[in-house]
C-alpha cells in the first residue's frame, strides 16, 4: 500500500466532536491572536516508494549498499520533492490571504505561514475555539473541521494546527521521597546492558538528542545535580538547546530524557530539542503543533549539524486519534530521516494493550499507539526486575498497527510469534499490521532530579527510550571513530541479529481492564508484542556492528 495518502477531494477533514477528555472553554473565532500554519504537501507515492527501497538497501546487513554511506539531506529531499505546481498553488494561496510563505525544508514539501486566527479561519473555512484538557493541564486552540479550496485538492496532505488534539505523555511518578535506593540508577543500567564504564565522545562528529513538547523544559541546575549524584565523570560540559521552548522550570519528562540519554551515551554531544507550540502573546494557550515543527526543523538542519539519534516520548492512540492521511504523511518524514542515517526511537506507551486516552478497549479492540507503530521508527517497550533476566512491564504498550502493514524485515518474527500461540484472540487486533515494540528496556524506578534536592522515582517507557538511545549513541561513536557510517534506520539490523539482544520471555501486558479481556499480550521466546526482541546488550551489539562495513 502507498505510504502517502492525499486528503480527499476538496482537501477537507471530517467534522469531529470534542475529543474525549477535552472541554470547549472559549470561542476565539475572529481573534487577532497569531498562529503558525504548516502545510505538509502531498508527496508522490512512487517517489516515496523509491526512497523506501533505497533506505532498506542501505539499512540491511548483507546488502552491497550497507555501510557505503547515507544519502545527504539534499539528495533525500530531491528524491521526494513535491511537484512545482503544488508548491506554486500553496504559495499563491498563502499570499492571496496577505501572508508570507516560509519554506523550512530544502524541497519546499512543507510551507508555513504566520497568520491571525481570523485569517486562518478564512483560509480553512474553520471555526477555531480554545479547548482544555484537565488531565495534562493543556490548553489548545483547535478547530473540529476545516476545508481547503478545491484548487488545492491533492496538493496538501496535512495542515496544522487544525483538528489534532495532542497532550503530553507524562511519565509515572512512583514516589517523591528522594531518598532511594533506586533500582535503575545509571550505574545499574550500564551494568545490566553491558555498557560498564564505556564512554563515547571519541568521534567528534557524533551527536544525540532528546525531544520535548508542550511545555516540558530543560533545567541546567537539575542536570548538574543529577550527574553530581549519580555519574560525576560523565557530566556533560553543556547541552545544546534547539527549538522555541528549551530552558525553564524543570519538567519531569524533559529531565528524565536529558538525564538518561547522556548517562548511557556518556560524553557524546547531547542536544535538547524543545518545542512548546505556545503563542508568543500567550503564556498558556498552545496555538501551534510542536510535533510538526520538530519534524521540519530536522529537515532544515544540515547533515553536519543534525543529531544521528533522537529519543522521543511522544505518543497517542493510533486508531482513535490519528487519521490515516496524517500518519502516512508523517511516516514519510521518518523515512526521510532514515535516508540520512538518523535513528529515531519512540517510547511505545504506558497503557498496555488499552487506550491511553479513553482507558479500556473501545469497541472491544486493543488500541495501538502512534508514532511507535510507524515502520520507520524503533519502538521501545518496557521491562522490570532491575536485573537479568528481565520481565515484561505490564504497562508496556505494544501490539499491531491498523494503519501500517507488517514490513518485510519483521514478517518472520511476527509469524513465529503467532505460531507460538497462547496470545489473546485475534479479534482484538490486526494480525497483518506492523508489530511493535521492537526492543525494550527497564521502565520502573528511575531517579530523576528536577530540582536542587528534589528527586523523583519515575516509571514508564519514557524511561526505556532514552536509555536505549544512549546505547545506540555509543555504537555510533565506535563506528564513526573507525571511519564507518552511523547505524541509521535500526530495525533491519536488529531483526537480523536477535542474538545480540537479551530476550525477555516472561511477563504479561495489561489488557482492557475488564474480566472479558483482563490481559494483553505475553512475552515469549523471540519477538513479542510486549518487549519486542528484548533489551540491547552493548558488548554483543558492538561486536556485530564493528564487523559490518
Amino acid at each position: 500500500a502507498a505510504l502517502v495518502l492525499a486528503l480527499s477531494a476538496g482537501a477537507s477533514s471530517a467534522a469531529l466532536t470534542t475529543p474525549h477528555g477535552w472541554r470547549d472553554v472559549e470561542d476565539v473565532s475572529g481573534s487577532s491572536e497569531m498562529l503558525s500554519l504548516s502545510f505538509f504537501l502531498h508527496l508522490c507515492p512512487k517517489k516515496v516508494s523509491l526512497l523506501e527501497a533505497e533506505v532498506l538497501e542501505r539499512s540491511t546487513p548483507g546488502n552491497p549498499k550497507y555501510g557505503q554511506g547515507w544519502m545527504s539531506n539534499e539528495e533525500v529531499h530531491e528524491m521526494v520533492a513535491p511537484s512545482a505546481e503544488h508548491v506554486q498553488l500553496v504559495t499563491e494561496f498563502i499570499e492571496a490571504h496577505g501572508a508570507t510563505p516560509v519554506f523550512p525544508t530544502p524541497n519546499s514539501d512543507v510551507i508555513t505561514a504566520t497568520v491571525s486566527i481570523e485569517t486562518a479561519e478564512k483560509m480553512l473555512a474553520a471555526d477555531y475555539r480554545s479547548y482544555h484538557h484537565a488531565g495534562s493541564n493543556t490548553t489548545l486552540v483547535r478547530t473540529l473541521s476545516y476545508t481547503l479550496p478545491e484548487s488545492l485538492s491533492g496538493a496538501v496532505s496535512v495542515v496544522g494546527p487544525t483538528d489534532r488534539f495532542t497532550t503530553r505523555t507524562a511519565p509515572i511518578v512512583q514516589s517523591t521521597d528522594g531518598d532511594g535506593p533506586y533500582d535503575n540508577s545509571p550505574a545499574n543500567l550500564r551494568s545490566m546492558y553491558g555498557v560498564g564504564n564505556t564512554d563515547g565522545g571519541v568521534a567528534s562528529d557524533n551527536k544525540q538528542a532528546v525531544t520535548a513538547f508542550l511545555g516540558e523544559y530543560y533545567n541546567a541546575k537539575a542536570e548538574a545535580n543529577f550527574f553530581k549524584r549519580y555519574l560525576p565523570r560523565a557530566a556533560p560540559d553543556s547541552i545544546k538547546l534547539v527549538g522555541d521552548a528549551t530552558a525553564g522550570s524543570a519538567g519531569v519528562e524533559a529531565m528524565l530524557d536529558i538525564e538518561y540519554m547522556p548517562a548511557m551515551g556518556a560524553l557524546i554531544e547531547t542536544e535538547f530539542w524543545g518545542f512548546t507550540g505556545k503563542s508568543p502573546n500567550s503564556p498558556i494557550t498552545i496555538t501551534d503543533e510542536p510535533f510538526l515543527t520538530w519534524l521540519y526543523t530536522v529537515g532544515n538542519t544540515t547533515d553536519d549539524d543534525v543529531p544521528m539519534v533522537f529519543s522521543t516520548s511522544y505518543g497517542e492512540d493510533e486508531t482513535i486519534e490519528v487519521p490515516t492521511d496524517y500518519s502516512a504523511r508523517i511516516n514519510a518524514e521518518f523515512l526521510k530521516c532514515a535516508g540520512r542515517g538518523i535513528s529515531i526511537l519512540f517510547a511505545s506507551g504506558d497503557s498496555g494493550a488499552a487506550s491511553a486516552a479513553y482507558g479500556g478497549c473501545p469497541n472491544d479492540q486493543f488500541t495501538p499507539t502512534w508514532p511507535a507503530g510507524s515502520p520507520f521508527v524503533t519502538a521501545v517497550g518496557g521491562t522490570t526486575g532491575a536485573a537479568l533476566p528481565e520481565s515484561a512491564w505490564s504497562g508496556s504498550s505494544g501490539g499491531f498497527s491498523n494503519n501500517f502493514a507488517a514490513p518485510s524485515w519483521q514478517a518472520d518474527a511476527i509469524a513465529t510469534f503467532f505460531a507460538t500461540g497462547g496470545q489473546p484472540d485475534s479479534s482484538y487486533y490486526n494480525t497483518s499490521g506492523r508489530g511493535y515494540p521492537d526492543i525494550a528496556a527497564q521502565a520502573v524506578d528511575y531517579p530523576v532530579v528536577i530540582g536542587g534536592d528534589l528527586t523523583l522515582s519515575v516509571a514508564g517507557t519514557s524511561c526505556a527510550s532514552p536509555t536505549s538511545g544512549g546505547i545506540i549513541g555509543l555504537l555510533n561513536d565506535a563506528r564513526l571513530a573507525a571511519g564507518k557510517t552511523t547505524l541509521g534506520f535500526l530495525n533491519p539490523l536488529l531483526y537480523t541479529n536477535p542474538d545480540a539482544l537479551t530476550d525477555v520471555t516472561k511477563g504479561t501486558q495489561a489488557g482492557c481492564g475488564t474480566t472479558k479481556q483482563e490481559f494483553g499480550f505475553e512475552a515469549v521466546e523471540g519477538w513479542d508484542a510486549v518487549t519486542g526482541l528484548g533489551s540491547l546488550n552493548y558488548e554483543r551489539l558492538l561486536d556485530v556492528v564493528m564487523a559490518l562495513p
